[in-house]
């Protein structure tokens, strides 16, 4: 039975594949990961994957940000900030904008109240990416939950004035 692979491409995990479905896709610092391996490694840091793909050992590429450990090929890619790799900085998660929105639109502003904390979740565990989606979320929710209320207010204020202008009271 042949070993089956996982890789990632670009943001997108492939696989299981074969070794012989990897050659001429993979690069000496594309991540694989293995039945029985206990990280994330690049090619080139398998030397008999490296010989098995064909690639000669003096062909490695420049270090890349290392993953933090994962025995699972099923979890998102993760910044090791321990191997002097760098995370961007924390996205604002708009978390005073969903507050301020729970007492226009209570509906609206605890989703977003819930997003803003999601966001900051999703940062301490090393995805990036889906922090910044979840910010946006909750300042999206949190615009329409506040232009949403503004609104319906000055209409209801309006409907009192022309209601009074006609003499209905």
């Amino acid at each position: 039975m042949n070993k089956m692979y996982y890789y990632r491409n670009g943001d997108h995990q492939v696989g299981p594949v074969s070794l012989d479905q990897m050659r001429g896709v993979v690069a000496p610092g594309t991540y694989v990961w293995a039945e029985g391996m206990a990280n994330w490694q690049t090619v080139s840091q398998l030397p008999e994957l490296m010989y098995q793909l064909g690639f000669s050992v003096q062909s490695q590429p420049q270090p890349q940000p290392q993953m933090q450990s994962s025995a699972s090929p099923y979890q998102q890619p993760q910044y090791n900030t321990n191997m002097g790799g760098s995370m961007p900085p924390k996205p604002d998660n708009h978390m005073v904008l969903s507050i301020i929105t729970i007492f226009l639109c209570q509906v609206l502003g605890i989703i977003a109240l819930v997003m803003s904390l999601q966001s900051d979740t999703a940062y301490k565990s090393g995805d990036y990416d889906g922090a910044v989606k979840k910010a946006k979320t909750a300042k999206t929710l949190s615009l329409v939950g506040i232009i949403g209320s503004v609104v319906f207010i000055v209409l209801y204020i309006l409907m009192f004035v022309v209601a009074a202008g006609a003499g209905a009271f």
